[in-house]
């Protein structure tokens, strides 16, 4: 796991260049990952969005609280939705400049990649693709959705 600045990370808003698909996530296009500091220690406000099949479609939201798991490293953050449903994930590996971000399950089972523009380059895309794919992922899995213009 990468060591986390979590002020850095878990602060403004992160776009979801690629993702292995789930029951969350179906039709959705311009998925952003809002994160917003709190007076609490070791959590922040979590708010996920995306738009329903095109750019102009419906925004469907959820919105909970995010858990840092390890103070510290500040890699592993679990977010509660509601009452049952909730996320773990793990970033799996940074940017120097917190440009972009790998995130995983701990089962390893789900896999994303996160960039503070929506837009960072099919080169980028490629080589955050072939680091995923040197771990083991079967790539042909990830959806890269529709994302706005800068």
């Amino acid at each position: 796991m990468a060591q986390v600045d979590a002020g850095r990370l878990y602060t403004g808003a992160w776009h979801e260049i690629a993702f292995r698909p789930n029951w969350l996530l179906e039709g959705c296009v311009a998925g952003v990952t809002l994160y917003t500091p709190t007076d609490k220690p070791n959590q922040v406000h979590v708010r996920d969005s995306c738009r329903d099949k095109t750019l102009d479609g419906p925004e469907k939201v959820v919105e909970g609280t995010g858990h840092i798991l390890d103070p510290g490293t500040n890699a592993k953050i679990r977010a509660d939705y509601f009452l049952f449903i909730s996320r773990e994930t793990w970033v799996a590996a940074l940017a120097d400049d917190y440009s972009w971000f790998i995130s995983v399950t701990p089962d390893f089972g789900e896999v994303n990649i996160f960039t503070r523009n929506p837009q960072p380059g099919q080169a980028l895309i490629d080589e955050l693709t072939a680091k995923i794919k040197a771990w083991g992922y079967d790539t042909s899995l990830l959806v890269y959705p529709l994302q706005p213009p800068n």
